[in-house]
């Protein structure tokens, strides 16, 4: 019997969640279903007690609620891939699906765990479960997965969720009109008992550190102006000073995705003006 190996990159597109609320992953943990606030490679853990426990189960569902933690994932140098070996009677056999990438953010995360759907254009899906681990600031983290494949072979797509703790985080695979959604929920929930307060930051991503400099070691900084409307989303954005255009062109790059809570005066949001300086500093190495 002859095998082939055959790889795919277009077998499934598609890779965000569709719906507009946030999420939660939840495990059937004996008579009950807990929600899973981390992972132990493959495995969910739960809070039982106070205590983190490790649930040797795989039937999972993803629902919805609560609130998403306002911090940004960027997801980078994503990679997937589709493969299966063909054998001389013409079936598929052991296809799987491949996914690499690095994820980068601003801030530290705790418990973070990686949620992949798989759907097909005959109605079967599977969900899988990945450790992540902690996210250290503006260190690019390695992911690297693979899934077996059981469903019937058609073409479909794939979704992506990242968890730290339980609650979904933001990250730029997200559908634009998701985050929009849900940041616009978000922003009115907090400041809704507000009386007066200036324009804050809320979320957002972090710049990309230039690629051409990576050799050079080049540190420096960019400081941008722009406008924030009432529901504290910016726009008309400028490089006020940068010690390389590089820079000020990669925090241009990501200043629109960010969200302010905005000014309120009065109890009512009014839109203002703001500076922020971004800094940039050479990535650690993996």
């Amino acid at each position: 019997m002859k095998i082939r190996r055959v790889f795919s990159v277009l077998l499934l597109v598609g890779c965000a969640p569709f719906a507009f609320g946030q999420h939660y992953l939840a495990v059937k943990n004996g008579d009950k279903k807990s929600v899973v606030v981390a992972a132990k490679g493959i495995y969910p853990i739960v809070l039982n007690g106070g205590k983190l426990e490790v649930v040797r189960a795989s039937r999972f569902a993803l629902g919805e609620g609560g609130e998403y933690l306002p911090v940004h994932v960027a997801v980078r140098n994503l990679w997937v891939q589709t493969s299966s070996s063909m054998i001389d009677t013409g079936n598929e056999i052991n296809r799987e699906f491949h996914l690499k990438c690095d994820l980068e953010t601003a801030f530290p995360l705790d418990y973070v765990f990686l949620v992949i759907v798989l759907k097909n254009d005959l109605g079967n899906a599977g969900l899988f479960l990945f450790e992540v681990g902690r996210l250290e600031p503006r260190r690019l983290s390695p992911v690297d997965l693979m899934v077996p494949m059981t469903m019937d072979s058609a073409p479909g797509r794939y979704d992506f969720y990242l968890f730290s703790g339980g609650r979904e985080l933001f990250q730029s695979m997200m559908p634009i009109g998701a985050m929009e959604f849900a940041l616009n929920r978000m922003v009115h929930e907090h400041i809704k008992d507000v009386q007066d307060a200036p324009a804050a930051p809320f979320v957002g991503p972090a710049p990309e550190y230039p690629k051409a400099f990576f050799k050079k070691g080049i540190e420096g900084n960019a400081t941008l102006s722009f406008a924030i409307d009432a529901n504290g989303a910016v726009s008309d954005p400028a490089v006020v000073k940068a010690s390389q255009p590089e820079f000020g062109e990669a925090a241009m790059a990501v200043i629109r995705l960010w969200r302010f809570l905005p000014s309120v005066q009065a109890g009512h949001p009014v839109p203002s003006r703001a500076v922020l300086p971004f800094e940039f500093s050479v990535p650690p190495k993996k």
